[in-house]
């Protein structure tokens, strides 16, 4: 992720606290991200294991 979408997620993290939404998986991430951590969205190969 370039500076932009960290700022754009900063951004989002803030808005969402400040309205007191901070219990959703969106808010996680943004929280995450804007906080300089690892982007705690799975990969896909978790989200949709391989089909038999």
């Amino acid at each position: 992720m370039d500076q932009t979408e960290i700022n754009n997620w900063k951004t989002i993290a803030e808005k969402m606290a400040a309205s007191g939404d901070t219990e959703s998986w969106f808010y996680l991430r943004a929280r995450a991200i804007a906080d300089g951590k690892g982007d705690p969205m799975p990969n896909i190969s978790q989200l949709m294991p391989e089909s038999a």
